[in-house]
């Protein structure tokens, strides 16, 4: 008689624990979207299990998530509006403004919003749906890089390399050049120290000492350079070009560590197992290599280009959407082994978002 009542408590707890389920642990869930429709899947990252799926408003176009304040933002590119999803409360909302936004970036507090359009710069508080202040005289296209503790917002012209350093605590800017002509998003390492972007009219990489206020290197590579790339505890710099070559810079020193040779069209720099594991993706493979040693790459056959590249905190594990395939690829870094795919319901699976990943640069 008690095994048969433990078992009926054990499954109405159950019960009620899955029926007020609120993803709100950062660490554990993947928010992914789809192409074409508003559908958004939920995965379970340690249990590596599709389980759940919600409706947003919109299809979007740019997904971010707060896990400090539980909340799913995102833009669908068409709409002068910042879309909500409350996760601790399941409920919608919305948020008006004066431009079509194309890009948000969440405050490392994770409560404030940069919104960026064209020419048009914002800070909005989303959970109170609250307009927080402007930034006014930039011209599109640009890319916008928090540092990791929220202090300075830097905001890069990409036509030619003029940046403003943004004080987010009193709105005081100041400027500085980063690369000429034409140059990718701004790049910073996560201890804040340096900052750096492709330099797309001579093919390299220019990287600047922010503490110093000085050049601190710059590196040439054989074709069009990817968009740089620093290891989460800022020790190494990984760049790749459009035809698979690259290098590791130790980002203190500035002096190269290794060569590396991945496939063509490189989509994602990322590293893990506690940053000794570099990977870059490509249009057919996955390159797996060691961060400071020049032993071979290991290179993994895809059936298809990834999409979005997400590594999870513990830096074990790498999930990735990609293109024409409704299921998550999933990699484990430490044994270098292909995982079962998740499927997630979707036709598309397109963006995907973790509260707390170590892709602290992108």
């Amino acid at each position: 008689m008690k095994k048969i009542l433990f078992s009926l408590v054990f499954a109405l707890s159950s019960y009620v624990n899955a029926d007020e389920q609120r993803y709100v642990d950062g660490a554990r869930w993947a928010f992914v979207s789809d192409a074409i429709s508003p559908k958004l899947a939920v995965v379970d990252t340690f249990t590596q299990m599709h389980v759940d799926t919600l409706t947003l408003q919109a299809i979007p176009t740019e997904l971010e998530v707060s896990d400090l304040q539980d909340l799913l933002v995102y833009i669908d590119g068409k709409s002068p509006t910042l879309f909500l999803y409350d996760l601790a409360k399941k409920s919608h909302g919305k948020m008006p403004l004066s431009f079509i936004p194309d890009q948000i970036v969440f405050h490392p507090d994770g409560a404030q919003l940069a919104v960026g359009g064209k020419n048009a710069l914002v800070f909005v508080m989303p959970l109170d749906k609250k307009l927080m202040g402007t930034f006014d005289s930039v011209d599109s296209p640009f890319s916008l890089n928090f540092d990791n503790g929220g202090y300075n917002l830097y905001v890069t012209e990409q036509a030619s390399g003029n940046t403003f350093v943004y004080r987010f605590h009193d709105g005081q800017r100041t400027q500085m050049q980063l690369g000429e002509g034409s140059v990718s998003e701004i790049t910073l390492s996560p201890d804040s120290r340096l900052g750096m972007v492709a330099q797309y009219d001579d093919n390299t990489v220019y990287i600047r000492d922010l503490f110093m206020n000085t050049e601190f290197a710059t590196v040439a590579l054989p074709s069009t350079p990817y968009r740089p790339y620093v290891s989460s505890d800022s020790e190494h710099i990984i760049l790749a070009d459009e035809k698979g070559k690259g290098v590791v810079i130790n980002a203190w020193s500035g002096e190269k560590v290794r060569d590396i040779s991945v496939g063509e069209n490189p989509g994602a720099l990322r590293s893990g197992w506690l940053e000794t594991i570099g990977i870059i993706s490509s249009d057919s493979t996955l390159s797996v290599f060691d961060i400071a040693q020049s032993t071979p790459e290991k290179n993994v056959a895809l059936s298809a280009p990834l999409k979005e590249v997400v590594v999870v905190s513990d830096s074990k594990t790498l999930f990735a959407t990609q293109d024409k395939s409704s299921s998550l690829f999933v990699y484990d870094i430490r044994t270098a082994t292909q995982l079962s795919r998740i499927d997630t319901g979707l036709a598309q699976p397109l963006h995907m978002v973790m509260g707390i990943t170590n892709t602290i640069c992108h």
